[in-house]
C-alpha cells in the first residue's frame, strides 16, 4: 500500500509539474489559459493523496483529538483538489462551449452547496462516520461531476487542435477518456474498496487512469510547441517581406525619379508637337517629336513594369535563366542609387542556368544595396560571372569598409545586422541564403576592414547531366 500511494501521488506531482514547466505564454489556444487550474489540481491532489497515505499508514496510534483534525485536513484538502478540477472543468466547456458558459458556472454551484447542505444537515459531527459520510458524498456529488466535466472538455477541445497537430489532436481525446474513467473511479468506489473480479484496491485502478492522464497530457503539451514553430514561422515570414518592402523603399525615390524624365520629356514633346501642328502641319520633325514621346513612355513603362516584377510574388518555377540580364536588369532597376559610384561588369562568360529569375533579382538586389551602404562616399563595385568546373561563379567585389573578421561568420544569421535601427531588419543576406539553396547553390562572403567586400555565388554548372539532374529536384 505505501508503494501504490507513493506511486499515486506521485503521478498527481508529476502531472502539475508537466503542466507548470511548459511555456505557454504565447499561445493563443484558449486551453492554454486554463491549465494552470489543472495543475493546481494536480499539486493538490498528489498531496492529498500522500496525507491519506499516512494516515492510513501510521506505525503508532494518534491520539483521537488528532484523528479528528487529521480528517478535517484530508477533507480539505480533498475539497480544495475537486474544487479546482471542478473550475478547470467549468472553464474548459465554456470556452468549447461558450453559448453553455453561464450554465456550466450555474452547475458548479449548485452541486458545491448541495455538498455543504448534506454536510450541514448531518447529525453525528465530529465522528469518524461523519467523516466517511463526507468523503463519499464528496467523490459522489463534486468529484465525479469534476472529472466528467474536465474529460469532456479535453474531448471536445482535441477536435479544435487536429488541424494543428493531429498528435497534440489525439492525446488531449486519450487525456480526456483517462479523466473520465478517472472520475468513475474515484467518484463512484469509495476508498479501499476491492474491484470486483479483479480483485485488486480501487486505489491501483486510480493510480492506472492517473498515469494514463500522465502520458496523454504529457504528449498533448507537444501542441504548444507547434503552435511556437508555426508563429516564429510566420513572424519570419513577415520579416522577409519586411525587409523585401525594406528595399523597395531605398529604390522608391529612384524609381519615382527614373519614371518621371522620360515622361517630362514625353510631355515637353507633346507641347511643342501641338505648337508645331498649329504651324505647319507639313512640319518634317513631327516623325521625331513621336518616336521621342514613343521612346520616353516604353523607357518609363519598363522602369515601372521592372519594379512590379520585383515587387510581386509569383510563381516559383525554374526556367533556363541569363545570369547577366538578371544582373542588368536589377542594375537598371537601381540606377538611381548608384550616384558616385562606379560599376564594372564582365558578364561575357556568364552561361544558363536553370532558376527563379525573380528570386535571383532579390539576391542581387541585396547584395548591391549593402555594397552601396557600404560605401556612403562612393566607391568601385566589380561583378563578375563565369562557369568553370561545371559550376557558375558570380563574384561582386566592393571597396567598401569590409567587415570585421569577428563579424564575418554571423552576416548570414537572421536578425543580424550592423545597421542603425530602422535601417534593415537584418534579413537580408539570411534570404539570401535561403534562396541560393533553393537554387542548390551557395553564397560566400570574404572581407579586409577598410579594403572591401567580395560576394561569390556560386551555382550548379550548365552541362547537360547537370542540367538534368538540377531540374528534378
Amino acid at each position: 500500500m505505501f508503494l501504490l500511494y507513493l506511486f499515486y501521488g506521485g503521478v498527481f506531482f508529476a502531472i502539475g509539474v508537466a503542466i507548470t514547466s511548459k511555456d505557454t505564454s504565447a499561445s493563443n489556444l484558449g486551453i492554454a489559459r486554463n491549465l494552470w487550474i489543472f495543475a493546481l489540481f494536480a499539486y493538490t491532489h498528489g498531496i492529498h493523496e500522500w496525507f491519506e497515505m499516512y494516515l492510513n499508514l501510521a506505525s503508532r496510534p494518534i491520539a483521537v483529538q488528532l484523528v479528528i483534525t487529521f480528517q478535517i485536513v484530508q477533507i480539505s484538502l480533498m475539497f480544495v483538489s475537486f474544487s479546482f478540477l471542478l473550475l478547470f472543468g467549468t472553464r474548459i466547456m465554456g470556452y468549447v462551449l461558450p453559448a453553455k458558459r453561464h450554465w456550466f458556472s450555474l452547475f458548479a454551484v449548485i452541486i458545491v452547496v448541495a455538498w455543504f447542505g448534506m454536510i450541514l444537515a448531518t447529525n453525528n459531527k465530529g465522528t469518524m462516520d461523519f467523516f466517511s459520510m463526507a468523503d463519499l458524498h464528496m467523490r459522489n456529488i463534486i468529484a465525479l461531476p469534476a472529472a466528467l466535466l474536465s474529460g469532456c472538455g479535453f474531448f471536445i477541445f482535441s477536435r479544435t487542435v487536429l488541424q494543428i497537430s493531429k498528435k497534440g489532436g489525439l492525446n488531449f481525446a486519450g487525456a480526456g477518456i483517462s479523466l473520465i474513467l478517472y472520475g468513475f473511479a474515484t467518484g463512484m468506489i469509495r476508498s479501499g474498496s476491492i474491484v470486483p473480479l479483479l480483485g485488486v484496491p480501487i486505489e491501483l485502478i486510480r493510480g492506472i487512469t492517473a498515469f494514463a492522464i500522465l502520458h496523454f497530457i504529457m504528449n498533448a503539451l507537444h501542441i504548444f510547441d507547434v503552435e511556437r514553430k508555426s508563429l516564429i514561422e510566420e513572424q519570419l515570414t513577415r520579416f522577409a517581406k519586411s525587409e523585401k518592402l525594406s528595399s523597395l523603399g531605398k529604390l522608391a525615390a529612384g524609381i519615382a525619379h527614373e519614371i518621371n524624365n522620360p515622361l517630362a520629356n514625353a510631355s515637353i514633346n507633346v507641347e511643342m508637337l501641338k505648337k508645331e501642328m498649329t504651324q505647319d502641319r507639313e512640319n518634317g520633325s513631327f516623325p521625331k517629336r513621336l518616336s521621342a514621346i514613343e521612346g520616353s513612355i516604353d523607357r518609363a513603362s519598363r522602369i515601372a513594369r521592372e519594379l512590379l516584377d520585383f515587387s510581386s510574388d509569383r510563381s516559383a518555377e525554374f526556367s533556363q535563366t541569363d545570369l547577366g540580364d538578371v544582373i542588368q536588369s536589377t542594375l537598371d532597376l537601381m540606377r538611381a542609387e548608384w550616384k558616385n559610384h562606379s560599376i564594372t561588369l564582365d558578364l561575357d562568360g556568364s552561361p544558363m542556368i536553370r532558376a527563379i529569375p525573380w528570386k535571383l533579382e532579390e539576391v542581387f538586389l541585396n547584395i548591391f544595396i549593402n555594397a552601396i551602404d557600404a560605401m556612403p562616399d562612393g566607391g568601385d563595385i566589380h561583378v563578375e560571372a563565369r562557369g568553370e568546373n561545371g559550376e557558375v561563379f558570380v563574384r561582386v567585389t566592393d571597396t567598401g569598409t569590409g567587415i570585421p573578421p569577428e563579424h564575418i561568420d554571423m552576416v548570414m544569421d537572421p536578425f543580424y545586422t550592423t545597421k542603425e535601427v530602422g535601417q534593415g531588419t537584418g534579413l537580408g543576406l539570411s534570404i539570401c541564403f535561403g534562396i541560393m539553396e533553393m537554387h542548390g547553390g551557395r553564397i560566400d562572403i570574404s572581407s579586409k576592414p577598410g579594403h572591401g567586400t567580395t560576394v561569390i555565388l556560386v551555382f550548379p554548372g550548365t552541362e547537360e547531366e547537370n542540367v538534368k539532374n538540377y531540374g528534378g529536384r
